[in-house]
């Protein structure tokens, strides 16, 4: 059963109003004094009565407790890096972009240690005599594409429209934000998220190891910077993903890689 503390905080108003109005009730009729305090309290009842159907009436169901939801990509991207540590595989994410040589949808390249752009096969496993390593879908993937399809996402090439769009996405479509900064210098992409609601998800699977962040980002971060490599048509690197351990912020770098 869960703890009463964990009920929706407007049912619980209106349970203790409605409580209250029962005990102002009785002590009037157990008095039975008819005189100006009693018909005080009768009426003092019957507010507390009002207050709490109104309570009860009109609050919504409970809302997602972003403490949990945070939790949820946390285990598979923890999965994933810790099979991709088993096979040797120790580069940092890289985000090809759709319509690249070879590529016919955005896809996430780990590689066994650089990636230099090398046209890739489709399979899941590469091993060709130029590089190495495992070849999948961003985490991001389901997320991009309804973004895609249902809200005709339009992902534009210029890099001060693309930080733009971050902070559209971030803040007043996805609300995982309150506020968001994207900015870049040469090829590296900076984008700071304060105040960000999931960051119980950032700071375990960060204390597991930072390297799942660079490995597999999370879906939030992995969109981002599929994003960036979808408008800016070049490869982008994964270079870091740090959740602040005191303020709810993250920090992640990506940086463009060279053709």
């Amino acid at each position: 059963m869960m703890k009463f503390s964990s009920m929706n905080p407007h049912y619980r108003a209106a349970l203790i109003l409605i409580i209250m109005s029962g005990i102002l009730i009785a002590t009037a009729l157990l008095t039975n004094s008819k005189d100006f305090t009693s018909a005080a309290l009768v009426l003092s009842g019957l507010v507390c009565l009002l207050a709490g159907i109104f309570f009860a009436t009109l609050s919504g169901s409970d809302p997602l407790d972003l403490r949990y939801m945070g939790l949820l990509p946390v285990q598979g991207s923890i999965n994933l890096t810790r099979i991709c540590a088993d096979m040797g595989i120790q580069g940092n994410a890289y985000i090809i972009p759709k319509g690249r040589p070879g590529s016919m949808r955005t896809l996430q390249f780990l590689p066994v240690a650089e990636y230099h752009g090398e046209p890739l096969p489709q399979d899941s496993f590469v091993t060709g005599a130029d590089t190495a390593g495992l070849l999948i879908e961003p985490s991001s993937a389901p997320l991009h594409r309804i973004l895609s399809e249902r809200d005709q996402l339009v992902i534009p090439s210029e890099l001060t429209e693309l930080h733009r769009l971050i902070r559209e996405l971030g803040v007043d479509v996805l609300d995982v934000a309150e506020q968001i900064q994207s900015s870049h210098e040469d090829d590296v992409i900076t984008v700071i998220m304060e105040d960000y609601r999931l960051i119980s998800g950032c700071r375990e699977i960060n204390r597991e190891s930072p390297k799942c962040c660079t490995s597999n980002p999370c879906p939030v971060c992995s969109l981002f910077v599929s994003i960036f490599a979808e408008g800016t048509g070049k490869v982008i690197k994964v270079e870091r993903c740090v959740p602040d351990t005191k303020q709810s912020r993250v920090n992640a770098v990506f940086s463009i890689q060279p053709e």
